[in-house]
């Protein structure tokens, strides 16, 4: 399962925004309806499939040390922001409120791929990353193969 893409969502007056339709048929092919929203590391929510959230758990929130000030605040920060939802009928979820205030999502959400799992921003939030993306994009790509041979941490 793989999320890719950007899409501009309205998000109604009960908090409820539409899954984009590729992420649902991904989703309801690996029979997912439930998801692990969480706050994400840059201001946005991010969306996990179940499955995929409970593999982090497995392999990260549970191998961390507890008693290292770090990885306990680490821990807490993942695990008391993360609510499950799952998708209704007509392919909404609901966004908790705490993540909406978190990520100031009102009105409108642009939703994004992040291949793993996808993001929830704020519009004007999304932009400045963008923005932000563009200005680094050469430099990130430079500085990419450092990060390959630590592997996809969590």
């Amino acid at each position: 399962m793989r999320f890719r893409g950007q899409f501009r969502y309205a998000v109604d007056h009960k908090g409820r925004i539409a899954v984009p339709a590729a992420f649902r048929r991904a989703l309801e092919t690996a029979n997912q309806r439930t998801l692990v929203l969480t706050k994400g590391y840059d201001g946005e929510i991010e969306v996990h499939p179940v499955e995929e959230w409970e593999s982090f758990e497995e392999k990260t929130l549970l191998v961390i040390p507890r008693y290292k000030r770090e990885t306990r605040r680490f821990m807490r920060r993942r695990a008391a922001s993360a609510a499950e939802v799952d998708m209704d009928s007509q392919g909404r979820i609901m966004l908790p409120r705490h993540l909406a205030e978190y990520a100031q999502i009102e009105g409108e959400a642009v939703i994004t791929g992040a291949i793993s799992h996808f993001e929830i921003w704020n519009p004007s939030a999304f932009a400045r990353f963008e923005e932000e993306s563009e200005t680094n994009q050469e430099n990130d790509s430079e500085n990419l193969e450092k990060y390959l041979h630590e592997g996809r941490s969590e």
